[in-house]
């Protein structure tokens, strides 16, 4: 039976080559018998074909790449993909290794039957753990979207372990796509590239500032042609600088950008001659000095609009290019906030679409399949009641604010894709593995916001806190990072807060509207709704996200209130992060003002070094007067001790140390033994000079032993303090 079903594969390998299409077949049964069907379908493929196996598992005799580093695998081409389903289902693989296949190659997709608990037992449930929930709290939501796509393609082909092939579906299959290609469509599309290069090249010859917008959806040759045309820009003599969300992204324009021989490529850096593309994180585009004459934003869709907008004032020539489906980032939400900013802006401004496929042709069975399992095409849902007038104004009359079951999404289709096509529309991090979290999380709630049978907003709520003594005392330690609890976590192991510890809270993790009914309290509706749910009561409602002028104002006429800001500039948004917190309960309401307190207290020393970058008018935004409110000094105490004899961070501990280190100077300002710790608290600790001047100063070699030695000087701050009676 095993030869019977690989031959019938290989027949497929040859109609998909003859029409230069790609093919799905889904093989269920044993990882054992599945094993055996692919290896045998590699050894009847005649010249050994290019292959990729998709494994955590080893293989005997053939290289696996494991589930979790499909993103090393970005920019090569394959003819033969094997997807392990035995290894785990990550959607974020998925869609990154969904443009592997080239035309004519096949994917063989493995998994348990459908019908099986096995098929429910996914090794990536691990993944969406939660304190202090197990695997059968994890939703099987997306496993069972999983076997729908599967069942409703027509054209995967399935070969099960135990049911005989029907050879009937295979003549179907066989008559319904043995049409060779037309070569006119491949050579069209090719065409079409060649001339959307050939037009970007003539726009941006003209003098002053000249921009182009390039999109296309997957395989239309959109990297192809970014490569060619920094290449031609090369060779024209100008320096070129490209930026993407992640560094593999542009992986392919790369390899094009340096294919001809006198063209030398180190790892993300190409010159010829006197010239050179080079890579930069996007937020290092706008920070860093450079001479480049072009600048190539790639899946611009990825990169926040503040960022994008900063590129204008920077450069001259830039072409901002995005993929508008999939991991990559939100096509439409760039295409609704960001485009409307270029036209404003930019007076000569040209939008250019590559729509022909080029690696495979049209009408690719491959491409469906994928798009319904990941979403990846997905859009917020039309406007059904726009104005009288028939013009983009809408009228909200009654909106209804419910949490929905994810069983229920998988069951409505089209309400899923509705619902992830508007988290996609408003957060430019979406990605598929988003669409497993939102369905399959033991602590996660789905809101909607209804008017008129339509989902016009969407909140995802998880439940944190609650966590037992134990573990809160080795997150406070700094030695325990539990997934799910960002909010305790922060107060706890960042702050220093134990007593959030009894807590429990709700976090926002997206909320969305979509953009015609903005600006009618949707978004409020929806907090004040999940506030007063009586099935999930909580002390406190919070969220915490790269903060940006807009998105703090939102926050704050919300009643939340700035707790913390992070101490990393995010190197894709070049924002830092702010938790907003607002009480529920008696208890959380009455600490609040002492954690704001708090914060202000912390802010002048912090702005001293990590927050050094932290916009004006951010700044403004969340300094308060007023707050009187201060901890026990016994608080101090305990986190330098967490600092000095546990895991806890220096940027968590630096104030309360300086604080500490002035206050009783006497401690540690003579007679010490060691006079690199008299040194690394006056001058790192309390004057805050850089990490390069004090390890110098203190003939430190690495930053590993600074923060040892500061961690030396903590302690000795710490003893000092218990054998003169300071600590009482």
């Amino acid at each position: 039976m095993q030869r019977q079903i690989s031959d019938l594969i290989s027949h497929i390998r040859a109609v998909a080559q003859q029409a230069n299409i790609r093919f799905p077949c889904w093989l269920t049964g044993s990882a054992e018998w599945s094993e055996a069907i692919a290896r045998e379908v590699l050894k009847t493929q005649g010249q050994a074909p290019s292959y990729a196996i998709i494994s955590s598992r080893q293989w005997s005799g053939l290289q696996t790449c494991p589930v979790h580093q499909a993103h090393r695998l970005l920019g090569q081409e394959v003819e033969l993909l094997i997807y392990d389903g035995f290894s785990g289902i990550n959607p974020d693989t998925l869609g990154q290794i969904s443009g592997l296949l080239k035309g004519g190659g096949l994917l063989l997709f493995l998994t348990p039957a459908p019908l099986s608990a096995d098929f429910f037992d996914d090794p990536e449930k691990q993944r969406l753990l939660v304190e202090p929930y197990t695997c059968a709290d994890v939703g099987n939501h997306f496993l069972e979207h999983l076997r729908q796509c599967f069942t409703a393609e027509p054209s995967v082909l399935r070969f099960d372990q135990k049911s005989a092939f029907k050879s009937e579906l295979f003549t179907q299959f066989s008559t319904r796509f043995s049409s060779p290609p037309l070569p006119a469509s491949i050579s069209s599309a090719l065409q079409d590239q060649q001339k959307v290069i050939n037009d970007i090249h003539f726009h941006l010859q003209a003098s002053g500032q000249q921009c182009c917008v390039l999109t296309a959806a997957r395989g239309r040759g959109k990297s192809s042609a970014l490569g060619i045309l920094a290449r031609d820009f090369m060779k024209a003599g100008k320096n070129v600088v490209v930026t993407a969300p992640r560094s593999d992204a542009v992986e392919s324009l790369f390899q094009h950008a340096a294919d001809e021989a006198d063209f030398e490529r180190t790892r993300y850096q190409v010159r010829n001659k006197n010239t050179c593309l080079i890579y930069r994180l996007p937020v290092d585009v706008c920070n860093e000095a450079s001479d480049a004459d072009i600048l190539l934003v790639d899946e611009a869709a990825g990169i926040p609009v503040h960022l994008l907008a900063r590129y204008l004032d920077k450069f001259s020539k830039i072409i901002f290019a995005t993929t508008t489906q999939g991991y990559e980032g939100t096509g439409q939400g760039f295409a609704l906030r960001f485009l409307s900013i270029l036209r404003n802006r930019v007076n000569s401004l040209a939008c250019y679409t590559l729509a022909k496929p080029v690696r495979w042709s049209e009408h690719d069975p491959l491409e469906p399949f994928f798009n319904r399992l990941l979403i990846l095409d997905a859009v917020a849902a039309p406007i059904k009641n726009k104005g009288t007038d028939g013009s983009q104004a809408v009228s909200v009359h009654r909106v209804d604010y419910r949490v929905v079951d994810p069983g229920w999404l998988v069951s409505h289709p089209q309400r899923l894709r509705d619902l992830f096509g508007l988290m996609v529309d408003a957060h430019y991090r979406t990605t598929p593995g988003d669409l497993r979290i939102m369905l399959d999380s033991p602590n996660l709630n789905i809101w909607i916001a209804e008017s008129a049978g339509q989902i016009i907003g969407a909140c995802l709520v998880a439940g944190e806190g609650g966590l037992d003594d134990e573990l809160v005392q080795r997150i406070w330690e700094g030695r325990r990072r539990p997934r799910g609890h960002l909010i305790p976590q922060l107060l706890i192991a960042q702050e220093g807060y134990l007593e959030a510890a009894g807590f429990k809270a709700l976090r926002i993790v997206r909320i969305a509207v979509q953009d015609q009914y903005r600006r009618h309290k949707i978004a409020s509706g929806l907090l004040e709704a999940i506030q007063h749910h009586k099935n999930q009561p909580c002390d406190l409602i919070g969220a915490s996200f790269a903060v940006t002028p807009s998105l703090l104002d939102f926050w704050q006429q919300q009643g939340f209130q700035v707790i913390r800001i992070g101490t990393q500039l995010d190197p894709v948004s070049g924002a830092y992060a702010a938790l907003v917190l607002k009480g529920v309960s008696v208890s959380a309401k009455q600490i609040l003002p002492l954690w704001q307190s708090e914060f202000q207290r912390r802010l002048d020393y912090l702005q001293g070094e990590w927050l050094k970058s932290l916009p004006v008018d951010i700044l403004q935004r969340i300094q308060c007067s007023g707050l009187h409110e201060q901890r026990a000094e016994q608080d101090d105490w305990r986190d330098l001790s967490g600092f000095a004899f546990h895991f806890r961070s220096y940027e968590s501990t630096a104030f309360v140390f300086a604080g500490l280190a002035k206050r009783y100077r006497y401690l540690w300002d003579q007679d010490v033994a060691d006079e690199r710790i008299r040194y690394v608290i006056e001058i790192r600790v309390i004057q805050q000079r850089s990490e390069s001047e004090v390890m110098q100063h203190c003939r430190v070699a690495q930053r590993k032993m600074l923060l040892t030695l500061l961690r030396s000087a903590a302690a000795y701050l710490y003893q000092q303090g218990q054998v003169t009676g300071a600590i009482g």
